[in-house]
């Protein structure tokens, strides 16, 4: 029997995503018996061996920079910019050396509990730094004692230079980041024969894999934020995100960086994707050979001129659309609720004068100031009207918004939203 291993990288803030991949691996019966971590990893992959699934949640529910940092530099952190977030980060390191790690302290005691981590079955791992030494040290279950537990865990989350070094023993630790950000190499030395990485994509090392271990690396789609500002409403979505493409890794849910229920894209695509070519081709027939030209240098345009749009780039309009009309990207939606809730927001969107569109063209500066929402609205109004002659000359520059105004029509519903 295989052996599976779960590794955690480090990644600040952006932590959360670990935790739904947590709970969509439970979910789904893959269950690790080794966890290894680095940095939020280690402390992230400390709940995991105590099988603390509602304990995690609640940690990064509640997370903020107030439970972070007792630092009254941040006590009005909510309202700051990520600019000045950043600049009291680096005060605090020219001052201090690093931000206080009271915080995390806090943390690990109110969520750390011995028993169960020593009598959990599930074997663990976490990589820190020895600066004074500067080597790397890695720390298993059979390393650790109920007294050393707290200074490793800490140590390897302490990430330098935003927090200050931790001392053990008279040496300074830092984040394990700076020597092995995600511990697959750990996780096989302990006897793990195929392996689960969540890779957070946050700066430090990564060690070359070893070659012949069955590797899944999930690692986000979608924007989580940066790693260095903690926010309950962030890491909820991190969260959601890191279960969304867990489940999809595993085939249990649809999409790419929105997030489907299983076969809803597949039914579809098989449902309209012959009714969009009709109306694509019924649109571009009567068009003159001049704008044709134009269009063929479109690849997408090129492609579905040709032959079928396919399964792939049918699906990609239909993303598209949700992210042209500000639709929260966490969410699983039903894709009938989706379609009729793409009508329904764009209905909202204020229609757009053509002589705005011809004048920004103009001036070269159309992609920054025009809303894409309003875009779309435009070419959906033109078709709808039988006015799409008088838009032939705008889609080279907005393809995308034509194809996805184009969609909106042969699926709009009425009067539900998603």
């Amino acid at each position: 029997m295989t052996k599976l291993g779960l590794c955690l990288s480090g990644g600040g803030s952006k932590g959360a995503y670990e935790i739904g991949v947590y709970r969509a691996l439970r979910r789904i019966k893959k269950n690790p018996e080794i966890v290894t971590g680095t940095s939020v990893g280690a402390l992230n992959g400390l709940l995991i061996v105590q099988g603390d699934l509602y304990k995690s949640v609640k940690l990064w529910k509640n997370i903020s920079f107030r439970q972070i940092y007792d630092e009254n530099s941040f006590k009005d952190c909510d309202d700051l910019s990520i600019a000045e977030i950043y600049k009291n980060y680096a005060k605090s390191f020219i001052k201090e050396g690093g931000m206080d790690i009271k915080g995390l302290l806090n943390i690990f005691d109110e969520y750390y509990d011995s028993k169960k981590f020593f009598t959990s079955p599930i074997d663990y791992g976490l990589v820190t730094y020895n600066l004074t030494k500067h080597k790397p040290v890695m720390m298993t279950k059979k390393d650790l004692t109920p007294e050393t537990v707290k200074d490793y865990v800490i140590a390897s989350a302490s990430c330098f230079p935003a927090f200050k070094p931790y001392k053990i023993k008279g040496d300074n630790y830092i984040d394990g980041g700076y020597y092995d950000n995600l511990p697959i190499n750990l996780a096989v030395e302990m006897g793990a024969d195929e392996i689960i990485a969540v890779d957070l994509r946050a700066v430090g090392f990564k060690r070359t894999a070893p070659e012949g271990v069955p590797l899944v690396v999930i690692t986000p789609k979608n924007k989580i934020g940066s790693f260095l500002v903690f926010d309950k409403t962030k890491a909820k979505e991190a969260m959601h995100f890191g279960y969304n493409d867990t489940m999809k890794m595993y085939g249990k849910l649809d999409g790419d960086k929105f997030t489907f229920k299983k076969r809803n894209l597949v039914r579809n695509y098989n449902k309209y994707a012959k009714q969009y070519d009709q109306h694509f081709h019924s649109i571009f027939d009567n068009a003159n050979g001049k704008i044709i030209n134009k269009l063929t240098n479109l690849p997408l345009f090129k492609e579905y001129l040709d032959n079928l749009l396919s399964y792939k780039k049918f699906n990609q309009i239909v993303e598209k659309a949700g992210f042209y009309l500000d639709f929260p990207e966490d969410i699983i939606y039903n894709i009938k609720t989706y379609n009729k809730g793409l009508f329904n927001e764009l209905l909202k969107a204020n229609p757009i004068d053509i002589k705005i569109i011809t004048k920004k063209i103009k001036n070269k500066n159309f992609t920054k100031i025009l809303d894409k929402k309003q875009i779309v609205r435009f070419f959906y109004d033109t078709i709808v009207n039988n006015n799409i002659k008088e838009a032939y000359t705008y889609i080279p520059f907005f393809i995308d918004e034509f194809m996805v105004a184009l969609y909106i029509l042969i699926t709009k519903g009425r009067k539900k939203s998603y």
